[in-house]
């Protein structure tokens, strides 16, 4: 047992999450190989939020954070989901992963709504599959898509041992995976999304290939989260810039999220700022259609 497993019954009643702490306990970024051999390494426990059971690996650094704050780390888009979704809403999940973004969707929307989790990853789509049959949540539906601007075979790397950082992106080392890329456009054609449709493109550099191919489908989307990296968009030959531009273009207004919590722990307020460029760091920005869809922006 580990000083954090002794800890972990105070952080899971944390009012917020910090990976500044499991650091200063020797559990954050640089502490996998270490938590690769703690017995057991793979473990179950209930996210207060998404009020789901779900699976952590403690070799990873983001299942670790999961499990020992009792809650997936992403207070942001939460927030942002929150705010957004409605029961007989939809969520399009692109890059769902295990599905902790989905899973907390479903419980936002209920089973008048609907959850798309699109995940390419063999290994990680098992574990989303499992995450959405355990818990009984029947309206969401995992599939096993890489979505593109074209359909073609290509090959899904996997740069660390988290799974998450699986990506398209060429010149990346590491596992890799033989999979069939879609467009987005084509799978989703015959699908009926009932009440606003929320989407988050999540990829690891491939964003702009993923809103390419949802053009039409865009269409009928109320507010799109899309995770821009400049750098890893370069490195395919391409730009933010543009991205940002093939979004206005479509009829949406870009805004850069933030939370803003009371005495730095509680109480987490959804910010918008509005943006006309996006920044040169990696950063999440909400495409917002307006003014089909609003978003309580923090006093």
């Amino acid at each position: 047992m580990t000083v954090t497993d002794l800890l972990r019954p105070l952080l899971v009643r944390s009012p917020r999450s910090s990976m500044a702490v499991l650091e200063w306990l020797g559990a954050g970024y640089k502490a996998d190989a270490r938590f690769s051999a703690v017995h057991p390494r793979y473990r179950a426990y209930w996210d207060r939020d998404s009020e789901a059971y779900v699976t952590a690996d403690l070799g990873e650094y983001g299942g670790r954070y999961a499990y020992y704050w009792g809650r997936y780390g992403d207070a942001c888009h939460r927030e942002a989901l929150r705010q957004l979704l409605d029961p007989g809403d939809t969520y399009i999940d692109v890059g769902a992963n295990i599905g902790m973004h989905s899973l907390f969707a479903s419980r936002l929307v209920g089973p008048a709504g609907m959850v798309l989790a699109f995940e390419p990853h063999p290994e990680s789509f098992q574990q989303l599959s499992a995450h959405i049959a355990m818990n009984r949540i029947h309206w969401c539906e995992p599939l096993n898509v890489a979505l593109s601007d074209c359909s073609a075979a290509t090959i899904l790397r996997q740069a660390e041992e988290h799974s998450g950082t699986a990506t398209l992106r060429e010149g990346v080392s590491g596992r890799t995976f033989t999979i069939n890329t879609r467009v987005g456009d084509d799978v989703l054609a015959e699908r009926e999304f009932p009440g606003k449709s929320i989407l988050k493109v999540d990829v690891e550099g491939y964003e702009f290939h993923v809103l390419r191919g949802l053009r039409r489908t865009l269409e009928r989307v109320h507010a799109a989260w899309v995770e821009v990296t400049p750098e890893w968009l370069s490195a395919m030959g391409e730009r933010a810039e543009d991205l940002y531009r093939y979004m206005a273009g479509l009829g949406f207004a870009a805004c850069l999220p933030r939370l803003k919590w009371k005495l730095k722990l509680f109480s987490p307020r959804l910010n918008l700022d509005p943006i006309a460029s996006p920044p040169s760091n990696q950063h999440d920005v909400l495409f917002v259609r307006r003014p089909s869809i609003t978003v309580q922006e923090a006093p």
